[in-house]
């Protein structure tokens, strides 16, 4: 299952030094979100979650945080201990090696730039401004 992810600059770096990222929930296309949103294909729906976390990125963003970005996973189902309207519940923390890609969020949030996952160290540094 691909989840999403709000996610700072900041906290990107330390993610990506460390390798592990501690979340309680991420965005994701529960059944509950699906059956709600039956009319969308699938390349929708992952676009409709992602701007759903990009949203709450630029919540985070504070003038020491960095770029606000969403960061893709692809989530392992015995990972996940509960499913929301939108979101999961995991009982352990992301790893860097399950991370898909990454989103920068334009500023005004209406833009997602895609970065694949090899790309974020070299990135990281403008990132952080």
């Amino acid at each position: 299952m691909r989840g999403y992810l709000a996610m700072t600059a900041k906290e990107v770096q330390e993610f990506l030094a460390t390798g592990s990222f501690d979340v309680s929930d991420i965005y994701a296309p529960t059944s509950a979100f699906l059956s709600q949103n039956s009319d969308l294909d699938e390349e929708e729906i992952e676009y409709t979650l992602s701007m759903v976390a990009a949203e709450d990125a630029l919540d985070m963003k504070t003038e020491d945080s960095g770029t606000a970005l969403v960061l893709a996973f692809e989530i392992p189902e015995n990972l996940i201990s509960e499913t929301h309207d939108m979101s999961v519940s995991l009982i352990s923390a992301l790893t860097w090696e399950s991370l898909e890609c990454a989103f920068e969020v334009s500023s005004d949030g209406e833009e997602l730039t895609w970065f694949a996952t090899q790309e974020i160290a070299q990135q990281i540094q403008g990132w952080l401004g």
